[in-house]
């Protein structure tokens, strides 16, 4: 009986090696993604430096702005912790449940783009069908929604 005590042991522990080896594997592919990803022209350079300047500058004044309505918004229940949450502190929840850090960093163009993301996937999971393309959106000319 000892000897296969000896080799469940061997197994776990050759298992527990294996998910050591995948979680570096993952992590090693994650970096190489981020490494091979091209390097921006110097116009997108410079226009990303504006809009974290300006960004910055939001940031700083928008401390100081009250929301008074934000119990609901666009017609969905707000829950009440997040709506005294502040900004640097919804992005930090948004970091601990986001697979990955740095929500506070992207630029608003893709926090939107993620929150629809979600969003999309939320719906997808509430009615258990594939979504299509456009999740019944009606599509208009790309003027049609500028502000």
């Amino acid at each position: 009986m000892g000897n296969k005590e000896e080799i469940i042991k061997e197994m776990e522990k050759v298992c527990k090696d294996l998910q050591y080896i995948e979680k570096g594997v993952v992590k090693n592919e994650k970096m190489l993604k981020r490494q091979l990803k091209p390097i921006p022209s110097f116009t997108q350079r410079i226009l990303q430096w504006i809009l974290n300047v300006f960004g910055t500058v939001y940031v700083v004044i928008e401390q100081f702005v009250e929301y008074p309505d934000d119990d609901v918004i666009l017609g969905m229940d707000i829950d009440e912790d997040l709506q005294t949450m502040s900004r640097k502190n919804l992005c930090r929840y948004m970091d601990a449940v986001l697979p990955e850090r740095g929500f506070f960093d992207i630029q608003s163009t893709s926090k939107i783009r993620l929150g629809c993301q979600l969003l999309r996937e939320f719906k997808q999971l509430k009615k258990n069908t594939p979504y299509a393309e456009t999740d019944g959106l009606e599509t208009g000319s790309p003027g049609d929604y500028d502000y």
